[in-house]
């Protein structure tokens, strides 16, 4: 079915675990965004990679990927750019020109739009900061079809509760970003492995300083003192004077292997999660240095389009969250333990450590420690389990990631986001009618309060 803005389909959060139909209006300049802004109720929506139901409503979305317009990059690196420019296209413009990006998130296919609206965070968090924190300013489309120029210092209320504000306040058109100076286009990674979980948390104690970027691949599935091993990387940009003659200084990737459809599911199962992380580990050599391209380090999942379909039909959720500093070893250890007793598959673990949380009224970081499992949907099981962990997370006074959520309760997001009452306080100012409304929006109690 289709109107004169768009046409009915079904959409999905990337995981696949949840899915809806909705009219999809794709505009291609900001006055025919504002038109359809004025007849009907909906979420923005950049390239999807949302994990749960946050860019999925009923009624209707924007997919902003039609805004995609490079407008301005400047000799100091501030760049301005429509909403739905990619990361991924950010870098492939600014790179050549020796700037890269300040914060980015695990895959490059994001947008600018959905990148300030997840206030998305990196491996550098704790040195930098979250995404929105370099954003400079932001013309924002309310539901009057108004457009406010807001930033820092412009209407800071709107602004702090634009960024990490999950498409809620209006839709992003326009947005500027300081960008970071970057001599190459690669990264000088050093490697180590741990035997386990306590000497995990330890190497982060004591490399938080020591390296721009750190990461780690945790071993969700091993038991005993194996648990919590991992495979740690350090990183830092590649200066050029480290290169060889020739080499070439900004890289550029050639493509992505395609998944060409939706394997079985429970084709991930326990049994070839456990022999994947034990391969992971075994290959990655302890103390081993290596230069990588930045695709590489920062996107290792991007080497295959459209991955969600080797988790099948069913698709998968994502349980992140995290933890404030006095968390450590004993409780993630409940946590994964959990886990285990569920006997549930889980996948592609990654712990990182945390700075400051940034001013965003719902921005998800906050110092401490994040944990991130992506787990295939295994019915109401995984449901059950999820409840489960995101309850022992309420207790530990962590939060889950929005953008990743797929099962927050009303009851554990206010307990998880304190601010949540100054938000829906800021939005029902702005936004009266409530016209702006997710699936997540609705299922947290974002929408539809007074």
């Amino acid at each position: 079915m289709t109107s004169q803005f768009g046409r009915r389909m079904e959409i999905a959060g990337w995981g696949h675990a949840l899915r809806t139909e909705a009219e999809v209006v794709r505009p291609e300049l900001v006055t025919r965004l504002r038109e359809s802004l004025l007849s009907g109720n909906g979420i923005a929506r950049g390239l999807g990679r949302a994990y749960g139901d946050a860019a999925l409503a009923t009624d209707r979305v924007w997919q902003t990927t039609r805004l995609n317009r490079m407008l301005r990059l400047g000799a100091d690196g501030l760049l301005t750019a429509e909403a739905g420019v990619s990361l991924g296209e950010i870098i492939r413009l600014a790179l050549p020109q020796g700037w890269t990006l300040p914060v980015t998130p695990g895959t490059q296919w994001v947008t600018l739009g959905g990148a300030i609206a997840a206030d998305v965070h990196g491996k550098n968090h704790h040195e930098v900061g979250t995404f929105g924190q370099h954003v400079t300013e932001i013309i924002l489309c309310t539901a009057d079809g108004d457009l406010h120029r807001i930033g820092p210092d412009q209407e800071p209320d709107l602004f702090w509760a634009t960024v990490g504000g999950m498409g809620l306040t209006g839709v992003i058109v326009e947005a500027s970003l300081r960008l970071v100076a970057a001599e190459t286009g690669y990264l000088t990674v050093d490697y180590e492995r741990t035997q386990g979980l306590e000497e995990t948390l330890e190497w982060f104690s004591g490399n938080d300083a020591a390296y721009p970027f750190t990461v780690a691949w945790i071993d969700g599935l091993s038991t005993g003192r194996s648990l919590g091993r991992a495979v740690l990387m350090g990183g830092r940009i590649t200066e050029r004077r480290e290169l060889q003659q020739g080499t070439e200084v900004y890289p550029m990737p050639r493509g992505a292997i395609g998944v060409p459809f939706e394997f079985p599911s429970g084709t991930l199962s326990r049994s070839v999660g456990l022999a994947f992380n034990a391969v992971y580990y075994g290959m990655h050599r302890p103390e081993r240095q290596k230069r990588e391209a930045w695709w590489k380090f920062f996107y290792p999942l991007d080497v295959a389009d459209d991955w969600y379909k080797l988790y099948g039909r069913r698709g998968f959720a994502q349980y992140q969250a995290v933890y404030p500093p006095e968390v450590g070893a004993r409780e993630l250890r409940a946590l994964l333990e959990r886990i285990h007793k569920a006997r549930h598959p889980n996948f592609l673990g990654v712990l990182k450590r945390m700075g400051e949380g940034s001013p965003g009224l719902l921005s998800f970081p906050r110092a401490g420690l994040t944990l991130a499992l992506d787990l295939p949907m295994q019915g109401e099981r995984s449901v059950e389990l999820f409840r489960d962990l995101y309850a022992m997370t309420a207790d530990l006074g962590g939060r889950v990631y929005l953008a990743k959520d797929a099962f927050l309760t009303q009851e554990l997001f206010r307990r998880m986001y304190p601010q949540w009452q100054a938000f829906v306080h800021l939005k029902t100012r702005l936004d009266p009618h409530d016209r702006f409304r997710s699936q997540l929006s609705e299922r947290v109690g974002l929408s539809g309060v007074r």
